[in-house]
Formats: C-alpha cells, sequence, structure tokens
C-alpha cells in the first residue's frame, strides 16, 4: 500500500545500495524485491541452526522506526537480545496464553511490533489486531472478540473516557489495560467508568536501555 510514496526516490535509493522490499503482487519496477513470489516458493522446513541463529546476540537484529523520544523521529538500531527480551513483556505484566490482546498501534513503532505482536507470540496468546483505533468501536469489539488484554498509548484512554455514555459499556471481559502515557486524572475517570480493570503503566525507549513498570498502580 505504501510502495506509491517509495517509488518515486527509487533511483536515489538504489544509488546508495538501499533495497527495498515489497509485500504484494507487483508488478514492481526492477530491483525491487516482491516478497510475496519469495514466500509463497520458499520450503516449510527449517533451515538449519548455525544458518539463522546470530554468533553475537548484540549484532544488528532490525532498524524500527521511533516516535522520536530523543529527537526527530529515527531508524533506531534494535539488537537480536533486546527483540528476544521483548517476548516476556507481557508475562511482566501479569498476562497469559488464555488472554486476547487487543491491539491498535502502529506496527511501524516499537511498541505495536516488539511489545505487542512478539509480546504475544512470547506468551502463546491471541493477538486481535485493529487497524485504526476506533473509540466508538471498541467496546463492540472487546465483546465481539472476547478481549481480556488491552495495549494502549495514553491518549487512546482519553479517547475512550470522552466518548458519550453508552448502555453495555461495563459489560466486558476486558481486565488488563498496559501501555504508556496515561495521565493521573485519565486513569481515575477510566476505572470509574469501565470497571476494576487492572492498569500496568510502562515506560521505555526504543533507543534506550532501561524500562520502568508500575506494578502498584
Amino acid at each position: 500500500d505504501l510502495f506509491v510514496a517509495v517509488e518515486p526516490i527509487l533511483p536515489s535509493l538504489q544509488e546508495d545500495n538501499i533495497v527495498v522490499w515489497v509485500l504484494g503482487s507487483g508488478p514492481y519496477p526492477p530491483g525491487v524485491v516482491a516478497l510475496q513470489e519469495l514466500l509463497d516458493a520458499a520450503s516449510e522446513e527449517l533451515e538449519p541452526e548455525d544458518v539463522w541463529q546470530p554468533e553475537d546476540m548484540n549484532d544488528t537484529c532490525l532498524y524500527i522506526f521511533t516516535s522520536g523520544t530523543t529527537g526527530l523521529p529515527k531508524a533506531a538500531r534494535v539488537s537480536h537480545l533486546k527483540s528476544i527480551m521483548c517476548l516476556s513483556f507481557y508475562d511482566l505484566v501479569g498476562a497469559s496464553s488464555r488472554d486476547v490482546v487487543y491491539l491498535a498501534l502502529p506496527l511501524c513503532h516499537m511498541a505495536g511490533s516488539l511489545l505487542g505482536i512478539v509480546g504475544c507470540i512470547g506468551i502463546g496468546a491471541t493477538c486481535v489486531l485493529k487497524e485504526k483505533f476506533s473509540a466508538s468501536q471498541f467496546w463492540d469489539d472487546c465483546r465481539a472478540e472476547g478481549v481480556t488484554v488491552f495495549q494502549y498509548i495514553g491518549e487512546l484512554c482519553r479517547y475512550l473516557v470522552n466518548q458519550p455514555q453508552c448502555p453495555g459499556e461495563r459489560e466486558h471481559g476486558l481486565r488488563l489495560a498496559v501501555g504508556s502515557g496515561l495521565r493521573p486524572d485519565v486513569w481515575r475517570s477510566f476505572l470509574k467508568r469501565f470497571g476494576a480493570i487492572r492498569i500496568v503503566e510502562t515506560y521505555g525507549m526504543t533507543e534506550g536501555n532501561v524500562t520502568l513498570f508500575n506494578y502498584t498502580g
């Protein structure tokens, strides 16, 4: 869907030896790697471990787009070790394989992809992906999908609190909300309005090496 934005600068990217991968059927210009064709042709058998196992867990696993906590948005280096550590995120906040996690965060950021998707893989939980957050549809989605855990950024909770009250907004299975940036006034309003939901506020940076968890509420 985003290739149209990249295509005009494709020659300059190729001059800098930047490889462009696209997931989709194409056709694409020469030099663009169509991943779908490679995935379709790939064997179901795993390669030998020595092919894919990193020599050093501190080597770069991927670059991920930051929201700009320490300056302008940038591609930050994420090591294999940091990626593996994200497997334990939901375990640390009290979720389990029985949970259904609602995720509407951008997957180009660490919170959505590494903490959200990888975190669900780490505990074997079900992940419900919402392409775009909708405050008016949220509680209906939670009931329809059996959601028990919600990963937020603070503004999403504010959007929910600012919605007009409606019947049944306390009739849900949500037991845990985890994320960053929830202001105290919104926190109190959220609990008062939607019921006894455990909130675990966390803080970290894509390009940082420290993470904080508020376990006490």
